[in-house]
């Protein structure tokens, strides 16, 4: 159903119109037992629910169907014409319907060929028609305002799947049309009744009905009315609540694309644009903290968006890896810019990935070098073991990768655990996130000493005493002694993390 367009799905459900009026004469002609009008009872039925009401419901509905091909129109002009369909077509109805009834009645297809009305009960018979023509022909405006309903929602979901239109719903009542529900399901019925009962039981004799026949006959009636009125209001109801339902379904599942189509002008459609606004807001939020996220620690920026700017600063433990490229100054001389830039993409993009498989943040890149933080801003137990296996593994893949135009890119680190003050600093119209202190001053300085050791990982005694035995054993840690460490007045106590690849790589293989 979902696929069929909407023009064919609105002359499917104004073929119900068709069914339900028959299945009415059939109550009538089953209980009176008057089966001589038959053939004119359907061939007007046909005549007048099927060829006229489906031909002029398509001309009513022509502006729709003219869109669902190629949209040539604004969305807010279609939405207008659908908006209006359900009050268009019950007005059309319940014109034609009285006069297809009150064509049927003059015919004489509902009175005994038997039956000799005097003439004082004209003016009542002429009433009761009128009566009955009227009531009939609200009853099935009803149906048709139904019908409109569930076209319109069919017809918003199938441009919204078929067009990717999402067309705009304007307002309404939800208890609008619960009301006409009620107005179909109890109150036409009851006024058959009361009317049968009290002022024309002479009429329905002349029907070939008694008056308990006749009670009979609108009780039969309404229970049609009442199925034929509750599936269409239910309908209206469960096909959008579904669609919201589904939209939760995929969120909860981590969809952050889900969309509820606005299908009713409710308060159903209310919920399901508020839903989309809900979901629009979120991403917008995601992608503002990714986007943030590019430039600091994505932690940093969900905490500086949640407190609207503000981020309140830590000073706590923290284990401060801090990388440089062996050689990158000899190679910026021979290469140019853009192919620099190419180079270090592709290097921070491989060293990132380790990082973050490891906990890591990367707080800062500074040229050709990486300053990255482990248990600040984020906490990390274990962040000491954490930066050396990280340390570990850019190595040994640093040792395999070849770059592009068939560079290598040998890098130099130096780790050390220390206190260190992470938070924003800078004036008032730009700030940015840094973390200060000495530990991270001395893991900078390791760094530099590889140079000089012909090493490529440096730990300082801080971190050592951090590591867990695990660690340890699997980490060669060999002592390299107490050095002087530029800046420090104190010598440091160091180690070579030797299970490490070399950094004396060739800065290019031959090709």
């Amino acid at each position: 159903m979902q696929n069929l367009r909407p023009s064919s799905y609105f002359v499917l459900l104004s073929c119900t119109l068709v069914l339900v009026d028959l299945t009415f004469s059939a109550f009538y002609i089953v209980i009176s037992g008057n089966a001589t009008s038959v053939p004119e009872t359907l061939a007007l039925s046909v005549f007048f629910l099927l060829l006229v009401n489906i031909s002029v419901g398509l001309w009513l509905f022509r502006h729709i169907r003219g869109q669902e091909a190629v949209i040539l129109t604004s969305e807010a002009e279609l939405s207008r014409q659908i908006r209006r369909l359900p009050l268009k077509n019950a007005a059309w109805v319940f014109c034609l319907m009285l006069v297809y009834k009150l064509v049927s009645v003059s015919l004489g297809n509902y009175v005994l060929d038997s039956a000799a009305p005097t003439q004082d009960m004209l003016p009542t018979l002429y009433i009761a028609a009128l009566w009955f023509s009227l009531l009939y022909a609200f009853q099935f405006s009803l149906f048709a305002y139904f019908i409109g309903i569930a076209v319109s929602i069919h017809t918003r979901s199938w441009f919204y799947h078929s067009h990717n239109l999402e067309i705009h719903c304007g307002p309404g009542l939800l208890s609008l049309r619960l009301l006409m529900g009620m107005v179909a399901i109890i109150l036409i019925p009851s006024a058959l009744i009361l009317t049968d009962v009290w002022f024309f039981k002479d009429i329905r004799v002349l029907q070939g009905l008694t008056t308990k026949q006749a009670v009979l006959l609108d009780v039969l009636s309404m229970l049609v009315a009442a199925a034929v009125s509750v599936l269409f209001t239910w309908r209206s109801f469960t096909i959008p609540l579904q669609n919201i339902r589904d939209a939760m379904e995929q969120t909860s599942s981590g969809s952050n694309t889900a969309r509820a189509p606005v299908l009713t002008d409710d308060e159903i459609g209310v919920v399901a644009d508020s839903f989309n606004n809900m979901m629009g807001k979120i991403n917008e939020r995601k992608f503002i903290v990714e986007t943030f996220g590019r430039y600091v620690p994505e932690s940093v920026a969900a905490d500086i968006i949640r407190n609207k700017g503000e981020y309140k600063p830590q000073y706590r433990l923290a284990t401060i890896l801090y990388t440089d490229i062996a050689g990158f100054t000899s190679l910026c001389e021979r290469l140019p810019p853009e192919e620099i830039a190419s180079l270090l993409n592709e290097y921070f993009a491989l060293l990132t990935a380790i990082i973050n498989k490891h906990g890591g943040i990367v707080n800062q890149f500074q040229g050709d070098a990486m300053l990255v933080t482990y248990n600040v801003p984020a906490r990390d137990d274990n962040h000491a073991d954490n930066a050396l296996l990280t340390a570990v593994e850019i190595q040994q893949t640093l040792a395999e990768h070849v770059f592009r135009n068939g560079y290598r890119m040998p890098t130099r680190i130096g780790i050390n655990t220390g206190k260190v003050f992470a938070g924003t600093v800078g004036g008032k119209e730009r700030l940015n996130y840094t973390v200060h202190g000495d530990a991270v001053n001395v893991a900078a300085r390791l760094e530099h000493l590889n140079k000089e050791y012909d090493s490529s990982i440096l730990i300082s005694k801080a971190t050592r005493l951090e590591l867990s035995d695990s660690i340890r054993e699997r980490v060669d840690l060999v002592p390299m002694g107490k050095l002087k460490v530029r800046g420090k007045s104190n010598e440091i106590r160091v180690y070579q993390a030797s299970s490490a690849a070399s950094a004396s790589w060739p800065t290019k293989i031959a090709v």
